[in-house]
This record gives C-alpha cells, structure tokens and sequence, in this order.
C-alpha cells in the first residue's frame, strides 16, 4: 500500500497492522498531526512579530505579512458554535494585524501611522495598506527617485549618440591628413563637391555632426573652422544670399 512506503522504515510498524487506510491516517494523525499544526504556528507567529520592512518597498513588505496570514489561518481549527463570537474575533484579529503592519514600517511612515492610529474611523487591512503606499509613491516623488531614474535614461542615450558621433569623427583622410572624412571624400581632390549642394555623388544628403540637437552644444574639427574662415573672408555680408547660407552649411558638413 502507498500509505506504508511513503512513511519512513521506523514508523511503518506502527500502522502496517491497520486494515484500511483509514485507521493509519488516524493513527498519522494522532502522532504527528497536532504537534506539527502547533510547530507551524508556533513558527509562523514568531516570523510575524520579527518582519520588519527593512529594504522592502511597502509593497513587498506587505505581501510578506500577507502570505504568512494566510498560512496562519489555514492551520486555524477554531470551531465556532455562535457566528457572532466568531465575527468578533475575526474584527479583533484584522485589526491586530493592522497594528503588526504598521509597527513593521520604517520610521519614515511616522506621520501616517500616526494619523491612522489617531482616527476615530476603522479600517480594513487594505485601506491601511493603500494609505501607506500612496505616502510611499508621494516620498519617491518629493524625493526626485522617479527623475532620477528618467535622468539615467536620458544619460545612457547621450552616452550612445555620444559613441556615434566619435566612429565618424575618428575617421582620418589620408590625403589631406585631416578628420572628419575619407580620401573618397576630401575635397583637394573632389573640387566638384563643393558645388553639389549639399549632396554626395550618392545623391545622399551628408549627415551633420556640428551641432548634436539634444544638448545645443557645436562640435567643430579644425579643418572646418579652416574652411569656414577661408570662405567667410570671401563673400561680403551685406551682400550674401541662400546659396551663400548654403555653402556656410556645407563648410560645417562632415563629409
């Protein structure tokens, strides 16, 4: 029978005599069965009066405080011969447990676990709790946690649009020695790109890497600002016109 091979060799004596399964859950029961109900909540009434909150967001906190009640209750065997006694102690209990979840909390929740204590009105567990957590999520905003984890978002994408930008700035021509663009690009040998609108011989429109948008702040190689005031001590300010705005950007272009 499973019954006998599922208990240990030493115990198997002890019911292997019982004709049904019934009789040897009996005899189970008897000698193990009120010791480890009161074991377990001997156990979890100790666990309960230790928790604290800690580290745990109010959340975690409670969710552990809840999961030990329920087990709590399930080793619970009361019976109750009137329902209005056994309504009064179940009043009794929750709100005892409300004290045990705010006595748990840090001594940051001090304001609203005294304001709760202080009321006239009763709670429920859940009330509490969703009181406790709103001041929780107030504190994170007073304390600019939520701005600082947007702001750490907000760095990691700089850091990435930051990378970019070095790959086409490393890039070095050989024929001119300068940064910025490639031999097939310089434009000592390809005079005609000058003239090309702004575009390549692609007929892509060249990428920009003198302003980035997110911070407003230039980033201009030395040979730009070379090309840039070679061409700037040629034309006459009173007299330029949208080519000329158009041949400033493609001074600033990285090719």
């Amino acid at each position: 029978m499973w019954i006998v091979n599922s208990v240990s060799s030493n115990i198997q004596p002890l019911i292997l005599r019982k004709k049904i399964a019934r009789d040897m859950w009996i005899i189970l029961e008897q000698m193990y069965g009120q010791k480890k109900r009161k074991a377990r909540v001997y156990q979890l009434m100790k666990d309960l009066c230790a928790l604290r909150q800690g580290d745990l967001s109010v959340t975690d906190f409670y969710a552990a405080l809840k999961s030990k009640w329920e087990d709590l209750d399930y080793h619970s065997d009361d019976i109750w011969s009137c329902p209005q006694d056994q309504m009064h102690y179940m009043t009794k209990e929750w709100e005892n447990r409300i004290f045990l979840f705010l006595a748990g909390l840090n001594d940051e929740f001090e304001n609203i676990r005294s304001q709760i204590l202080n009321s006239e009105e009763s709670f429920s567990i859940e009330d509490v709790y969703s009181c406790v957590e709103a001041e929780e999520q107030r504190r994170l905003v007073i304390n600019g946690r939520k701005g600082d984890h947007m702001s750490h978002n907000e760095r990691l994408a700089f850091v990435s649009r930051a990378s970019m930008g070095t790959a086409c700035s490393s890039r070095k021509c050989t024929n001119c020695k300068n940064l910025g663009h490639t031999m097939e690009f310089c434009w000592d040998l390809h005079s005609e790109k000058k003239n090309s609108k702004g575009r390549s011989s692609g007929g892509k429109k060249p990428v920009l890497n003198a302003m980035n948008p997110s911070d407003g702040k230039v980033f201009i190689s030395v040979e730009q600002i070379r090309e840039l005031r070679a061409y700037l001590s040629q034309i006459d300010v009173g007299q330029a016109d949208m080519s000329d705005e158009v041949k400033v950007n493609q001074a600033l272009a990285v090719s």
